[in-house]
């Protein structure tokens, strides 16, 4: 039996003036599941979230909720709970006042009000500020006070853009987990906006990674980082990036900088690949580097840099034929200048079409 859809998107475009935003958009979000859109500055995921709160009209196309056409829905509104990028409190109401606004709109009991605010106020440390007005607060207060006006409404449906990018780091860390923690015991339909990797690996059931309008690829964090669709998904996700090489195909072989990288044959046959140039996807932490060649495909390189981030070091090395790539290490034995080798874990390289950018074998694996 299928999941319900909680909400739909078919064919939505959305533009400003001869700017297409959102272009011929089709998306399904399953009641109770956390969705994650991620993507660059721009690249249409606010809007994205104000047309699903029909704060934006679509210029073609439609937008269910619950199987609801929102433009004929007059009461699909008291079901959503949305935490704007630029606060949008009362200015002329206090914290408290703020948070419980929307309780008592919908009619909610005293003492549940009560209960909900003081547990709000607590988890993201808001008591202190309860009798301040919002211009008596600083950015990442205002986010705080937005953030938990959306969770003490417990709304079937909640919208968040970017709700902790003013946030300090370490309430950040506190406010994403009591987010989860929400979603798993409310079971809301959550559809978050972020540009932050780690905010959207850690929070997601699914992710949705968006460039240009266009939704390039929605799947499972894990899927997402390890089998992406394309090369933008694959340099967009990961921290350090992707290293991208061009290498060549010769004679149904992978090579790159001379060597053969690929030793799978059945692998290899399956792609049907003869010659031509590719572009090869390997991450820093799929490259291991040695003092002795570790086998046939391991690449001499020179140490160029080290930067230690403390919970792992990245090197910088550099090839014969002048490429740099990165790998990372967490027991780092080496020094500038030292002549060491690089091995590409064959199991993990990816291989991307240099003309369409697609990934090789996406088709093959779903």
């Amino acid at each position: 039996m299928s999941a319900r859809q909680a909400i739909q998107l078919n064919n939505v475009t959305k533009k400003f003036k001869k700017t297409t935003v959102i272009d011929e958009m089709n998306l399904q979000i399953n009641e109770g599941e956390f969705l994650v859109l991620l993507g660059p500055s721009g690249c249409g995921k606010s809007t994205m979230l104000r047309l699903i709160a029909g704060l934006e009209k679509a210029n073609s196309g439609e937008i269910l909720i619950n199987g609801q056409d929102i433009k004929q829905d007059s009461y699909f509104a008291n079901n959503f709970a949305m935490v704007f990028q630029d606060y949008a409190l009362y200015p002329n109401m206090t914290v408290y006042q703020n948070l419980e606004y929307a309780l008592k709109v919908h009619k909610v009991p005293k003492r549940e009000r009560q209960t909900r605010l003081n547990k709000v106020l607590n988890m993201l440390n808001l008591t202190a500020y309860q009798d301040r007005l919002p211009g008596q607060l600083s950015g990442g207060q205002k986010q705080r006070v937005a953030l938990g006006r959306g969770m003490v409404k417990k709304s079937n449906i909640f919208l968040l853009d970017e709700p902790l990018s003013n946030i300090d780091v370490q309430l950040r860390e506190k406010a994403r987990d009591e987010i989860k923690s929400m979603h798993d015991t409310s079971h809301q339909t959550i559809v978050y906006v972020t540009h932050d990797q780690l905010e959207a690996m850690s929070l997601g059931d699914r992710i949705a990674i968006m460039n240009n309008g266009v939704i390039q690829m929605i799947d499972t964090p894990n899927n997402i980082y390890n089998n992406p669709i394309n090369l933008f998904v694959a340099e967009f996700v990961g921290v350090p990036q992707i290293n991208t090489l061009t290498g060549e195909i010769i004679d149904g072989q992978v090579y790159f900088a001379g060597y053969s990288l690929i030793a799978d044959y059945s692998r290899l046959n399956k792609l049907g690949l003869i010659s031509g140039n590719i572009y090869i996807g390997i991450r820093p932490e799929n490259i291991h580097v040695s003092e002795q060649p570790q086998n046939a495909a391991s690449i001499p390189v020179i140490v160029d840099k080290i930067v230690d981030y403390g919970r792992y070091q990245e090197l910088m090395l550099i090839i014969a034929n002048g490429q740099l790539i990165k790998a990372t290490t967490t027991n780092n034995q080496f020094v500038i200048e030292d002549n060491v080798y690089a091995t590409l874990v064959d199991k993990k390289i990816l291989l991307f079409n240099q003309q369409t950018k697609q990934n090789i074998e996406y088709s093959l694996e779903n």
